[in-house]
């Protein structure tokens, strides 16, 4: 076996940071046990979910019965934005880091807005093709 072949062992590097952050997780309600625990990101995303659908139940979703708009269409939606990561990210802060791009100025000079106020002029002709010539 030549020596060219052998890899270098793999170093692992632990990474506490994820210690520090913990997730709230809720037992129980004015004192009355729930069935499970319950994350509160994914009580924030049935929250909003349900007054989505709530809204559009009333609205154009009226053909619906109430029970689909109110119960179980919000508790999917929720079980699917709970479970979804977008580039390591819950949806809602990829929707806002994505807005967040969008809105930002795209002309940057280290990092700073950039003004392009120059209107440039070509003394000269500019040539240029708009046909391919074969050779």
């Amino acid at each position: 076996m030549s020596e060219s072949n052998k890899e270098t062992p793999r170093i692992t590097v632990s990474n506490y940071t994820k210690i520090w952050t913990l997730d709230w997780v809720i037992y129980a309600l004015e004192g009355k046990k729930l069935p499970f625990p319950t994350n509160l990101r994914v009580v924030g995303i049935f929250v909003v979910t349900w007054i989505v659908f709530y809204i559009l139940g009333n609205t154009f979703l009226i053909f619906l019965p109430g029970a689909w708009t109110k119960l179980f269409i919000p508790i999917f939606v929720t079980w699917v934005l709970a479970k979804q990561k977008l580039d390591g990210k819950t949806p809602h802060m990829w929707l806002y880091g994505m807005l967040l791009y969008w809105m930002r100025a795209k002309r940057l000079y280290r990092y700073r807005k950039f003004e392009h106020n120059k209107r440039y002029v070509f003394k000269t002709k500019v040539v240029y093709r708009t046909q391919r010539e074969r050779t």
